[in-house]
């Protein structure tokens, strides 16, 4: 993979947040640079229905 200048950001700002959300068009590359910088990180896409159905249900108060 061609090491992207976002690489060193994503970095800077995991060490100082709990979760970081990448945002931008459909097949820029954005899961791919997120696996490659975190391989051992949890990854969750809100695609799945079920999945963001979960997430929000539990986000409701």
């Amino acid at each position: 993979m061609i090491q992207r200048e976002l690489e060193t950001r994503l970095r800077e700002l995991a060490s100082r947040m709990p979760a970081i959300a990448v945002v931008g068009p459909r097949q820029a590359g954005k899961t791919t640079l997120v696996r490659a910088v975190f391989p051992h990180y949890l990854y969750v896409s809100l695609e799945d229905p079920d999945t963001f159905e979960r997430i929000e249900a539990d986000l409701k108060f």
